[in-house]
């Protein structure tokens, strides 16, 4: 179970990180993802709205890109651990990102001149596509990632007669 508080300690007494290959995969995937998104996002600003457009594409896709990749690295080095803790950290860390996001849109809402160096249009194109490829690509590969459900405990071998004494 991944809130089980098992004692990782190794010989000299520090805690270590149990693995967690799954987590780097999804990470991988979701960035992979995320990045083809941008780039096709960034050409069709490019595109349809020159300069001004190809910045607000790849500003919006890069921090959105960058503020998802930081926060699930976070959530999964904790899960890794202190699983007990996993499920605070996720919502602490989903609220710091909306936050940030939030925050860096009134930011550039409030700039001076903005429209003649990035279209605010591509920058919401680019955060929404970036961040809807992330959310498939993690449902994706959830669906398909092999994580037992519960750990079976560990017991030293029984012979048949020995169960019928019990």
């Amino acid at each position: 179970m991944t809130t089980d508080p098992r004692d990782t300690r190794d010989a000299a007494g520090a805690t270590s990180r149990t693995a967690r290959p799954y987590g780097v995969a999804a990470l991988g995937v979701a960035v992979l993802a995320g990045s083809a998104s941008a780039v096709v996002v960034a050409a069709l600003a490019a595109v349809f709205d020159g300069s001004a457009g190809l910045v607000g594409a790849l500003t919006g896709a890069g921090v959105t890109l960058l503020v998802l990749a930081t926060g699930f690295a976070a959530v999964d080095l904790v899960a890794g651990l202190m699983p007990t803790a996993s499920l605070v950290v996720a919502l602490l860390t989903y609220t710091l990102q909306v936050v940030l996001l939030a925050a860096l849109l009134v930011v550039l809402r409030g700039a001076d001149g903005l429209e003649q160096t990035l279209a605010p249009g591509w920058f919401a194109g680019g955060v929404i596509t970036v961040a809807l490829a992330w959310t498939v690509c993690l449902v994706w590969h959830a669906m398909r990632a092999r994580i037992p459900l519960y750990d079976l405990p560990v017991h030293e071998a029984v012979s048949p007669s020995e169960v019928s004494e019990r």
